[in-house]
């Protein structure tokens, strides 16, 4: 128990800004584990996202702002990391550059136009689904839960499970520790989790066309980069919340057609 409330807290402070774990020992073991809590992690996103939604809608305040703050929500709370990553792999592919440039390039602190240009059209993506949705009072909280969660469980599984495109960096780094026990235990957890929002969820079919978008974008970033990067893991998580926050606004739209 000691040493998964220690696996918990180097979670925390990785991959949200809450600095619990300074005091604790990052071991392989312990960093490659704590891939099992990023899934959890967007459980308690998606509630606390629903939960400010719902406060929020008992307020004064319009729902244009209320759909800006419960957007900016999730990003407070990761401190941007995830971000970061989605602009970086931006920058590498609009460059036309070949595969080790592009490399270069992900690794590169500076910011480009491209990623700025993306990023935005990113938010502005986001920020339309989720303003229809909360103007028409249809966001239960088992959808904000499967929007944080599912790209979490693709982004964790990529991670354990793929070719890192080079020897250094998070990618490398987390895959360290990684065991095919760790890997089929990660499985079994997922599909349990998987399987309770496909019972809960109004729109099922999120599941599958997410399940899509995950083979593409691993063909996508394969032939781009040669495999899986930090950058490309956070790429993963941002746009596929952004994919599943369309995919059920363009769902009730037809629904209601």
């Amino acid at each position: 128990m000691k040493e998964w409330i220690a696996i918990l807290r180097i979670s925390l402070q990785f991959f949200t800004i809450l600095p619990l774990a300074k005091t604790v020992q990052w071991t392989e073991k312990r960093t490659a584990r704590s891939l099992f809590v990023l899934p959890w992690i967007g459980i308690l996103l998606g509630l606390m996202f629903y939960s400010f939604l719902q406060l929020l809608h008992y307020s004064p305040i319009t729902a244009i702002v209320s759909s800006i703050l419960v957007l900016l929500l999730p990003l407070v709370l990761t401190g941007g990391l995830h971000l970061d990553g989605w602009m970086d792999v931006s920058d590498a592919y609009f460059s036309h550059q070949s595969k080790e440039k592009k490399l270069q390039i992900l690794s590169d602190p500076h910011v480009g136009s491209f990623a700025i240009l993306s990023l935005i059209v990113l938010l502005l993506l986001r920020f339309s689904a989720i303003y229809e949705l909360a103007s028409l009072s249809s966001l239960s909280v088992w959808a904000c839960i499967t929007v944080f969660t599912l790209p979490r469980i693709g982004a964790a599984f990529l991670v354990m499970r793929d070719k890192p495109a080079k020897d250094t960096g998070l990618a490398a780094y987390f895959q360290k520790g990684v065991t095919k026990r760790s890997i089929y235990a990660f499985i079994v957890m997922s599909l349990f989790l998987v399987a309770i929002f496909a019972v809960f969820i109004d729109n099922k079919f999120i599941i599958f066309f997410f399940a899509v978008f995950l083979w593409l974008w691993i063909r996508f970033y394969r032939s781009q980069f040669g495999g899986v990067t930090g950058d490309v893991i956070g790429a993963t998580i941002e746009g596929g919340e952004t994919f599943l926050w369309i995919i059920l606004w363009l769902s009730h739209v037809f629904a209601t057609a």
